[in-house]
């Protein structure tokens, strides 16, 4: 990598970082703590992306890629062991499927296709079939616990539990929406990334970003209005596409992947501008 580009990677990453850092200083982790995440990835893809073809991964080569101490990366290697775990991490929300499938399958839906209310304990087409269906394992109490306390369902009158919105989000302050920075981080660097080291032989994955830079703040508020209105159709069209699309969990011999996309609304509040040259 030439000078040129070395600083244009470092004003990237001084701006990527911006926000993440406004979260940790917002929870109360301080710099050496984030000092000690930043050591620990960078010994952890060191070791799984860096080492050479053919070779086993050791602690001296990840100190010679890293710049860390071969005491540092063998400590860090001890310590490491199910920090990230692929098979959770990320994943589909079990709440999000439940409502999904509350919208698409038609064991759960009226003649208009619309979500209907559906009795609690109905074990054959009720709230507790359609979770069984969509969960896994999760009991079904504690599915309708966290619909409930996220506002994405609620009981009537008759008792029968029903939607009021299909998305699954989380209050402010709520863990959960701390597990969604990760994922929603990690997805989108991710695809950053692999278009910044497509050669030839490497297909570019869709990432487009629409903007202005005088765009009149009295309006903002419909411009966000129209964002959510139109995205969540979108998204929920594709969510539909990939449901038909999933291999059955009870299948083992086709291959299978996590694959998606996320829309996000942006909007700068006075800070650092990055149009100016590198010199």
């Amino acid at each position: 990598m030439n000078n040129h580009d070395r600083q244009w990677l470092a004003r990237a990453s001084h701006r990527l970082l911006r926000p993440l850092v406004r979260i940790m200083l917002a929870k109360g982790v301080a710099h050496r703590d984030f000092d000690a995440i930043v050591r620990a990835v960078y010994a952890e893809v060191a070791r799984e992306s860096f080492t050479p073809a053919g070779k086993r991964a050791t602690d001296s080569h990840v100190a010679v890629v890293t710049g860390l101490t071969r005491k540092e990366v063998k400590r860090l290697r001890e310590q490491s062991d199910s920090q990230y775990d692929a098979g959770t991490w990320g994943g589909a929300n079990r709440a999000t499927r439940v409502l999904s499938g509350w919208h698409r399958d038609p064991d759960f839906t009226d003649d208009e296709g619309a979500p209907r209310p559906l009795i609690l304990d109905d074990d054959i087409e009720g709230f507790t079939a359609l979770v069984r269906r969509y969960s896994g394992d999760i009991p079904v109490m504690a599915i309708l616990d966290e619909l409930e306390r996220v506002r994405s369902v609620a009981r009537d009158a008759q008792g029968r539990v029903q939607v009021l919105n299909r998305a699954y989000v989380p209050g402010t302050g709520d863990s959960e929406r701390i597990r969604m920075l990760g994922s929603a981080g990690h997805d989108l660097l991710s695809t950053l990334e692999h278009n910044l080291s497509s050669g030839e032989d490497r297909k570019p994955r869709f990432q487009r970003t629409v903007f202005n830079t005088r765009v009149n703040k009295r309006v903002l508020p419909v411009f966000h209005r129209l964002i959510s209105q139109q995205a969540q159709q979108l998204l929920e069209t594709l969510d539909d596409w990939l449901e038909r699309h999933e291999v059955d969990e009870k299948d083992h011999d086709t291959a299978c992947t996590r694959a998606g996309v996320g829309i996000y609304y942006f909007e700068d509040k006075g800070e650092t501008s990055d149009d100016d040259q590198p010199e």
